[in-house]
């Protein structure tokens, strides 16, 4: 009896810590987001949509989302390699499976998160909160010459590219400038290299670095215009533009969904385009044609 009672209790336990193992992956509910009284926000410090003071045009947005849940705010920093673990509970194991082996961290991801194939199998994107493009920049003493736009993205990005032969090009790895992410750039490059994020924590430290030629989001170098004007060149783009979004655990529909009904009405009432002209007031100019329209 008393063997079997043992048993009985082995599989118990084993039971438990395999549920509560996995359970690390589960997603927190709006009933569990009020009765916290509290919103959690992990966001990577990234140029001017988030930093470690709460401030930026994803910490805006993601403030006035817990004042229409009726809680309150928190930012939670990760980084770009643990920023989806920390969200979802689950670590990468292999490029075909995942494993649930970190504790949830935060309810939502935002802090300028591309929207791209890789994080979209991984994690549930809100409607798209900006726009933005990967462009080639280069510093001044550089042999390379910006293009002169055709009216046609398809032919402006093939003109960048042909201006990498026989050069060496640096991206980030793991983020929306890993190199991998443009075949055409691999081919056509004489080197395109990854950098590490711990290398280049933010896009903009690639002017202050050794490196002469890489690729930059144009928040982040429409931003340094306004800073180091004569500090560097901007080629031109190296893909089309690709849209940014909130991330969500793969469970967190709910969350998800009354996000993206609260982001329709804010959007539809000219604030939140208030908001990206404070913080990214080149972006809205530049994109204006994204960020004018009627409804997200």
């Amino acid at each position: 009896m008393n063997k079997r009672h043992a048993e009985l209790t082995t599989s118990i336990l084993c039971f438990l810590f395999i549920f509560l193992f996995y359970s690390t992956g589960y997603s927190v509910t709006l009933a569990d987001i009020r009765a916290r009284g509290e919103l959690h926000h992990l966001g990577v410090p990234y140029a001017r949509f988030a930093n470690n003071n709460a401030d930026g045009l994803d910490c805006a947005l993601m403030r006035r989302f817990a004042q229409h849940l009726g809680v309150r705010y928190a930012f939670i920093p990760t980084t770009w390699e643990k920023a989806i673990p920390d969200l979802t509970g689950r670590h990468l194991a292999s490029l075909n499976s995942e494993q649930a082996t970190t504790p949830v961290h935060g309810d939502i991801l935002a802090s300028g998160i591309s929207i791209i194939p890789k994080r979209q199998r991984r994690v549930l994107f809100s409607k798209p909160t900006f726009t933005a493009q990967v462009w080639l920049i280069a510093k001044p003493e550089v042999n390379i010459t910006p293009i002169q736009p055709t009216g046609t993205v398809e032919k402006d990005i093939a003109i960048t590219l042909a201006q990498t032969a026989g050069k060496t090009v640096y991206g980030i790895k793991d983020v929306c400038l890993d190199v991998r992410r443009f075949p055409s750039l691999l081919s056509t490059a004489s080197s395109a290299i990854n950098v590490s994020p711990q290398q280049i924590n933010e896009p903009i430290s690639f002017l202050k670095s050794e490196y002469s030629i890489f690729l930059m989001e144009s928040p982040s170098a429409l931003m340094a215009l306004g800073i180091w004007p004569y500090s560097f060149k901007i080629i031109g783009p190296v893909a089309k533009q690709q849209k940014m979004g909130a991330a969500f655990a793969p469970e967190s529909v709910e969350l998800r969904d009354e996000f993206n009904r609260f982001f329709t009405a804010f959007w539809e009432s000219g604030e939140y385009q208030k908001l990206v002209h404070r913080y990214y007031p080149s972006s809205y100019l530049y994109f204006n044609k994204f960020f004018m329209k009627s409804s997200p």
